[in-house]
């Protein structure tokens, strides 16, 4: 991958499951990997089409870790924002230049280094970077076939069963919707205009209240707000109303359109 790219939007849940045939009911939600760790579990999914969607992730304690203690203080909810990196080392590097708190570092698994910038007054949410020498197959791939070359997938160091979450496609597809746009709130858009332009290296459009920032792979809309956080994404099709996550909702729509997003499998 040449350049940096929004990879996904992380929600914090206690059944990863049951969220999961919740989508795949209501939005037509594909599966497209997971894993078990020590102290969580994840399932990545694509809502949309090859050409039109996003991606997101439920994390689900299975141990007492980071994600029990961010349940029991805030409850489910956006946990983090991650974007894949060329050289993490260089960003992490930068980051840190930029003033901001880097925690979390493995720079020696290439399957999936990783490193986090810590959550701030200004944005409220973790941005985890990460660098693989793997990559996910091409979207319609993953859209026309349940198999899974688990080999060639990134995949997290320590990581075991694979296949925790093939009991997914026993649940029946609903009418498939369109995740988009990521909707940030921030205390302080050219303190966000730094991180996300000058850092992460986004394609910026903005006015008096709002960034709308891109990348392959998906946008983020950073608007002004008092408190906070990640409200939500921008959804097309789904039940009247989207689906709410905790404080965050699943149809959160903006004052301008969704930015569209290159493929993010390319």
């Amino acid at each position: 991958m040449a350049g940096i790219a929004l990879d996904h939007t992380s929600f914090a849940v206690h059944d990863a499951m049951g969220w999961a045939r919740r989508l795949r009911r209501e939005l037509g939600a594909t599966p497209i990997f997971g894993e078990q760790l020590a102290e969580f579990r994840y399932l990545l999914l694509h809502v949309g089409t090859a050409d039109d969607g996003a991606r997101v992730e439920l994390l689900e304690p299975r141990g007492a870790g980071f994600l029990t203690r961010f349940l029991s203080a805030r409850g489910e909810g956006p946990h983090h924002i991650t974007f894949v990196v060329p050289d993490l080392r260089a960003m992490v590097a930068h980051a840190r230049a930029l003033g901001l708190t880097v925690v979390g570092e493995d720079h020696d698994h290439p399957p999936w280094r990783e490193a986090f910038i810590a959550p701030d007054d200004k944005h409220g949410v973790v941005i985890q970077l990460a660098q693989s020498d793997r990559s996910y197959p091409p979207v319609e791939q993953l859209l026309s076939s349940r198999t899974r070359d688990l080999e060639d997938f990134p995949s997290s160091r320590g990581a075991t069963e694979p296949l925790w979450w093939t009991q997914l496609w026993e649940t029946a597809p609903g009418a498939v919707a369109r995740l988009g746009t990521t909707h940030l709130a921030s205390t302080d858009l050219g303190f966000s205009r730094l991180v996300f332009g000058d850092l992460l290296e986004a394609r910026v459009a903005e006015d008096d209240s709002a960034l709308d920032l891109s990348w392959p792979g998906g946008s983020v809309r950073v608007h002004a707000a008092d408190r906070p956080g990640v409200t939500g994404m921008s959804l097309r099709g789904g039940p009247a109303g989207g689906i709410a996550i905790g404080p965050a909702r699943l149809g959160t729509t903006g004052s301008r359109p969704d930015v569209r997003a290159r493929n993010p499998y390319s």
